[in-house]
C-alpha cells in the first residue's frame, strides 16, 4: 500500500513538472534585409487640400427659362474655395414637346468649357423640372431619347471635365420617381419587366452618349438591376471591373443618404449589401436629406466606408451635415472622402552610378473611402536639377482604380541615368485626358509634407545623387 502510494505521489510529481510553463527562451530578432536599396521614410500630412474627382461638392442649376450658363469665374471660385466638383443641373422645361433649341445646347457647351478653363468637373444631370406642382414632369420617351441624341456630341467633347453622369431625364430632379406616367408613360412605381422598359431605353441610351470610359449613376440598386436584368447576386468581379461593359458602368447615387436606417427605400437588406459589393469598382455618391436620423458620426463612417462614397452636396442637407460637425467627424469626413494616398517610403539603388540601373519602390497607403474610379495615368520621372532636359520617364504597372482602402500599394521603376549629377525623383498621376493632362489642378497630389509641386503637378519624392 506505502509502495502504491509512493508510485502515485512520484507520477504526480512527473505529471506536474511535464505542464510547467517552460522557461521563456529569447526569439530570434528578424534581420533586416539588404535588398540593395536605400529606404527613406515619407512625412504624412494632415493638410486638407484640393484633389480632382472626389470630395464636397458645389451645386449649380441652368434653367432653359432663364439661361445662364457656368462661367469659368464661378468656376474658378469654387476650386478656390476647395472644391473640385461642381454638381451641374440642366433643367429643360421648355422641351417636354419638342426639340432643344440651339441656345440652350450653347449654354451646355459654354458650362463645360467653364469647367475645363476653371479646373474643376462635374456631376452631370438633365432633366425637365424641379418642382413636384410642375405637369409633365418629363417629356415622352421619344423625345427624351432624341434629347439625349441632342447632347451625345457635347458629352463625348467634354468627357474630360465629367466625372459621372446621373441618369436624370425622369421625374421631378431626375430622381426616376415623382413621374407623369399618364402623359409620358414612365411608370412611378415600375414593378414588371415592361414597366421598366422605358427607364431601360433611357439607361442604354446615356451609355451610348457618353464615352466607355465614364459611368451613369442611378438611383436605387433595384434600377440597375431591373435594368440590366441581373439578380443581387451577380455583383462585378475584378475581372469585370472597368471592362467598358454596362454592368460595370452603371453606377450609384443616393440621394438620401443617411435618412434613415434604408436611406428613404434607396435599398433593402438584400440590394444594400449588392451595393456594398458593387460600388468597390463603381462611382457612389449623392446628398443626404430629412429627417437624417441615422446621421450619427459611427453609422456614417461605417456607411461611407461599406459604400466607397466619392462625392456628396456641400449645400444639402445642411442639418444632416451639421450633425457631423457638432459630432466631430466632418473633419474626417472631408479628408477621407473619395481617395486619398498617402506615401509611407521611398526606396532607391545605393551609390547609383551613371549608365547603370537605378531602381526605385515607393510604398503608399489609401486611406480614403474609395479608389479613384475613372482612368488615371502614372509616371515616375527623374529629373536633373542642374538640366530639366536631362529627365527620364517610366510608366509602372499599376492601375490606381485598384488601389483599394487601407491596402498597401508598391510603385516599382528602373531608370538608367546617362549623366552624374543630382536628380529628383516625382510620382506623377494625371488625367489620361490630353486637355487637362499637362493642368495640375487634374493631377493627384499625395497627402504627404513637402511634396507637391503646383506649377507640374508632380509630387517629389527624393533626391538622388548618381556617382
Amino acid at each position: 500500500m506505502k509502495n502504491t502510494f509512493c508510485y502515485i505521489v512520484l507520477l504526480a510529481a512527473v505529471l506536474f513538472t511535464a505542464c510547467e510553463s517552460p522557461e521563456p527562451q529569447p526569439q530570434p530578432q528578424p534581420q533586416p534585409i539588404d535588398d540593395g536599396l536605400l529606404h527613406r521614410s515619407l512625412s504624412v500630412s494632415d493638410e486638407l487640400f484640393n484633389n480632382p474627382e472626389r470630395g464636397f461638392h458645389k451645386a449649380f442649376e441652368c434653367h432653359s427659362s432663364s439661361i445662364t450658363p457656368l462661367t469659368e469665374g464661378t468656376v474658378k471660385a469654387f476650386y478656390n474655395a476647395g472644391y473640385t466638383l461642381i454638381h451641374i443641373d440642366f433643367y429643360m422645361e421648355d422641351y417636354r414637346d419638342k426639340l432643344i433649341e440651339e441656345s440652350y445646347l450653347d449654354a451646355v457647351r459654354q458650362s463645360m468649357q467653364a469647367l475645363r478653363n476653371g479646373g474643376c468637373k462635374c456631376v452631370l444631370r438633365f432633366a425637365y423640372t424641379n418642382n413636384e406642382n410642375q405637369s409633365p414632369r418629363e417629356a415622352p420617351e421619344d423625345f427624351v431619347l432624341q434629347h439625349i441624341a441632342q447632347i451625345k456630341p457635347i458629352l463625348q467633347e467634354y468627357a474630360d471635365v465629367i466625372f459621372v453622369m446621373e441618369a436624370g431625364f425622369v421625374g421631378v430632379w431626375g430622381e426616376w420617381y415623382y413621374t407623369s406616367d399618364k402623359y409620358t408613360g414612365f411608370k412611378q412605381n415600375p414593378i414588371t419587366d415592361e414597366d421598366y422598359e422605358s427607364r431601360r431605353h433611357v439607361l442604354n441610351a446615356l451609355l451610348d452618349a457618353l464615352p466607355q470610359e465614364r459611368m451613369v449613376c442611378v438611383r436605387t440598386p433595384l434600377f440597375k438591376l431591373k435594368c440590366l436584368r441581373i439578380s443581387a447576386s451577380d455583383t462585378i468581379t475584378r475581372a469585370e471591373a472597368y471592362n467598358g461593359t454596362a454592368k460595370s458602368r452603371v453606377a450609384a447615387h443616393d440621394d438620401a443618404i443617411m435618412a434613415n436606417s434604408s436611406d428613404l427605400g434607396t435599398f433593402n437588406s438584400v440590394t444594400r449589401p449588392y451595393w456594398e459589393a458593387d460600388t468597390k469598382y463603381t462611382i457612389y455618391g449623392g446628398e443626404s436629406c430629412p429627417p437624417g436620423s441615422e446621421a450619427s458620426c459611427e453609422k456614417t463612417l461605417d456607411q461611407f466606408l461599406k459604400m466607397h462614397i466619392g462625392y456628396i452636396n456641400n449645400d444639402y442637407y445642411r442639418p444632416t451635415i451639421s450633425k457631423w460637425l457638432s459630432g466631430g467627424c466632418l473633419d474626417q469626413i472631408k479628408h477621407e472622402i473619395g481617395y486619398r494616398f498617402e506615401g509611407r517610403e521611398v526606396a532607391t539603388t545605393k551609390n547609383p552610378k551613371s549608365g547603370e540601373e537605378l531602381k526605385v519602390k515607393l510604398s503608399l497607403v489609401n486611406v480614403g473611402f474609395s479608389s479613384p474610379k475613372n482612368p488615371r495615368d502614372i509616371e515616375m520621372i527623374l529629373v536633373n536639377t542642374a538640366n530639366e532636359k536631362d529627365r527620364y520617364v517610366v510608366v509602372p504597372d499599376n492601375d490606381p482604380r485598384f488601389w483599394f482602402t487601407d491596402e498597401m500599394q508598391f510603385v516599382e521603376a528602373t531608370f538608367s541615368p546617362k549623366q552624374a549629377g543630382t536628380y529628383k525623383l516625382y510620382l506623377n498621376l494625371p488625367d489620361p485626358k490630353p486637355n487637362l493632362r499637362n493642368n495640375p489642378r487634374y493631377s493627384i497630389r499625395l497627402a504627404n509634407e513637402n511634396c507637391w509641386d503646383e506649377t507640374t503637378g508632380y509630387n517629389y519624392l527624393t533626391t538622388i545623387t548618381v556617382e
